[in-house]
């Protein structure tokens, strides 16, 4: 199922995304999704910041990483509050807001840069890389992905 790196990290948007709208719609245990967004989030970051921001101008990657960053003391905030407690909402409105920022200039400034700068082999390898250790941490957290 190997994939070029744009396209594997475009789908791990989609899927953030989806767990995004379930957060907010309060659809099953916020805990459990909340749980499972900082797995996701912190597997995608370290592939990518391992695996793909090597291939990019230092200065998109450092972006890159300091926006993953930002997005993860977000979301550890998150995770102390709960769901229930006073403040939740704005917290996960300023987080969602924060990723889906990092999602639209990644998938509009990041990875077209990234598709210049390596040819269609190379993305390949890339993505087999990225997703190798996403998968990894993915499982370390309990995840599995088939």
């Amino acid at each position: 199922m190997a994939s070029d790196a744009v396209t594997l990290i475009m789908n791990d948007h989609r899927v953030m995304e989806q767990l995004f709208d379930r957060l907010r719609a309060g659809a099953g245990d916020r805990q459990l999704l909340l749980d499972e967004i900082a797995a996701r989030l912190t597997a995608h970051s370290h592939a990518e910041e391992l695996q793909v921001y090597p291939s990019l101008p230092t200065d998109e990657a450092h972006h890159g990483a300091d926006e993953h960053h930002e997005a993860e003391r977000m979301l550890h905030d998150l995770q102390r509050m709960g769901p229930d407690d006073e403040g939740f909402a704005d917290c996960l409105d300023d987080f969602i807001a924060t990723v889906g920022h990092h999602i639209e200039e990644e998938e509009n400034t990041v990875l077209p840069a990234l598709r210049d700068a390596v040819d269609d082999a190379r993305l390949i390898e890339i993505g087999a890389a990225f997703e190798r250790v996403r998968l990894e941490e993915l499982a370390v957290a309990g995840i599995s992905v088939s």
